[in-house]
């Protein structure tokens, strides 16, 4: 997945300068026996120095996807990992006639520096292998990383201080595998001291055999008011409801109005309802 990070950076720097890159990029780690890797042109070196989580950003609640057949798809929130890159550009031994070689490597970060801060969220059309279609998508940011002295930096790595950019990008990583198990339609919580309360769910199916799913049905708990849509499956879900009777009152386009009494919770844990065409 690292590697597929490179391989965006230098997918994001062709899409801003062009398929031939007007400068040649490296990810060398830039110590005292770095060199630009041309004698005409100038280097891009984009060295990544440190790999850790941010748990900041650590989120701990599955995400639930329903599935046609009814199960639930359990996935696990991912780790977010901040990846640090030390951006330098380098001239080569022939620097740009009439000028020093400062001066193009400044030229270059600059370019560069405009690049980043253009894409807080890296665009998908450069995303390359793993990282492609990842949610939540990668995010960057250029700024100083005030807990470190750069001089420190660069005598760790045995190099002259020069001018560079502190670039961040954060990923998600899938580290545990997805389970998949029956929808669980009934939820009790307590909150604030107060309840208990319950999250049910259900579904709404026409009265054919067998029924077929009804999408975008409108689902009403006369009780209480609260109004729900099914989803792309049929189902539905009511929450924050407390214990007790009540009557569920269903339409769909097409279909007789239909209603129900259940319980709540319901003993055999079912809150479907049938609609029969019109």
């Amino acid at each position: 997945m690292i590697s597929d990070l490179d391989k965006t950076l230098e997918n994001l720097f062709q899409l801003e300068f062009g398929t031939t890159l007007p400068f040649d990029l490296s990810f060398a780690i830039p110590d005292k026996n770095f060199a630009p890797i041309s004698k005409t042109r100038n280097t891009l070196n984009c060295y990544l120095y440190e790999i850790i989580e941010d748990r900041e950003l650590r989120s701990v609640d599955p995400v639930l996807h329903r599935n046609a057949n009814g199960t639930i798809d359990k996935v696990l929130p991912p780790a977010r990992i901040k990846l640090s890159y030390c951006i330098t550009a380098w001239s080569p031994a022939q620097p740009t006639p009439g000028g020093e070689p400062q001066l193009d490597e400044h030229t270059l970060l600059s370019q560069v520096l405009l690049v980043l801060l253009k894409y807080p969220l890296l665009p998908e059309r450069v995303l390359a292998g793993e990282l492609t279609n990842q949610v939540p998508p990668p995010t960057m940011i250029v700024m100083p990383d005030t807990s470190k002295a750069t001089s420190d930096f660069w005598s760790a790595i045995g190099g002259q201080l020069r001018p560079s950019l502190d670039y961040k990008v954060t990923i998600a990583m899938q580290y545990q595998t997805p389970t998949t198990g029956p929808m669980v339609t009934t939820i009790v919580t307590s909150i604030g001291g107060e309840g208990p309360f319950f999250t049910i769910g259900g579904s709404v199916r026409d009265s054919n055999t067998p029924p077929k799913a009804l999408v975008s049905a409108w689902v009403r708990v006369n009780e209480t008011g609260q109004m729900y849509v099914t989803d792309e499956n049929g189902y539905f879900l009511v929450d924050r409801i407390g214990g007790g009777k009540y009557t569920l009152t269903v339409r769909a386009v097409g279909f007789k109005e239909g209603s129900r009494s259940i319980n709540v919770p319901q003993p055999d844990g079912l809150y479907d309802v049938n609609l029969t065409p019109l």
